[in-house]
């Protein structure tokens, strides 16, 4: 619905295993990104699931940009996603490409641990800001342009002790809210408990 997943379980939860069973039932070619530690679980997978894929290592973006050649729809999992959340790098530049037109799985154990800036890079990855298809937001670029200026307030409020810390925890509390508000409809999070 929305081009992109991001699966954000806590570590050891499978979620390697949720992208590869997702592979696997949309049967489209797929193209993971995955850290070089990661490689052979994924070879693994591939085998394991039995879904249709090439992997490439993180440092390999540019490759897989360039072999990626066809126009037919793909499948792209990024494993360690948050990772990629500078839009000023090349790898960056060259993962943007490479997930357009094409339906996008971002893996993360840690997705909220970024600034707004961060979590918003990571989103236009599958998402175009100003034609979102989130029905919780409107203008993806104008939500986030005042989620980043809020943090940068609390940050300075912080650094200049303007507010107690009872109140800076308040409004990192609002903002992180906010972000989930705002994801909810891209995010699956589970914790060990939900497990329970």
């Amino acid at each position: 619905k929305h081009s992109g997943v991001i699966i954000s379980d806590v570590v050891g939860l499978g979620k390697s295993i949720i992208a590869s069973a997702v592979a696997h039932n949309l049967r489209l070619k797929t193209i993971i990104v995955c850290p070089p530690h990661l490689y052979e679980q994924w070879d693994d997978y591939r085998f394991d699931f039995d879904f249709n894929a090439k992997i490439y290592t993180s440092g390999s973006i540019e490759k897989a940009l360039n072999e990626d050649i066809d126009d037919e729809e793909k499948l792209i999992i990024i494993d360690g996603s948050h990772k990629y959340r500078n839009e000023e790098t090349r790898d960056y530049a060259n993962l943007h490409k490479l997930c357009q037109g094409n339906k996008v799985i971002l893996i993360t154990a840690t997705p909220f641990n970024n600034r707004p800036q961060d979590i918003f890079s990571m989103i236009k990855l599958f998402q175009i800001p100003a034609k979102s298809t989130l029905q919780t937001v409107d203008n993806l670029s104008y939500q986030f342009k005042k989620l980043i200026k809020e943090y940068k307030d609390i940050q300075k409020s912080q650094k200049e002790k303007k507010e107690t810390e009872e109140k800076i925890k308040q409004r990192i509390r609002q903002l992180a809210e906010q972000i989930r508000d705002i994801l909810s409809p891209l995010v699956i999070r589970r914790s060990r408990l939900d497990l329970k």
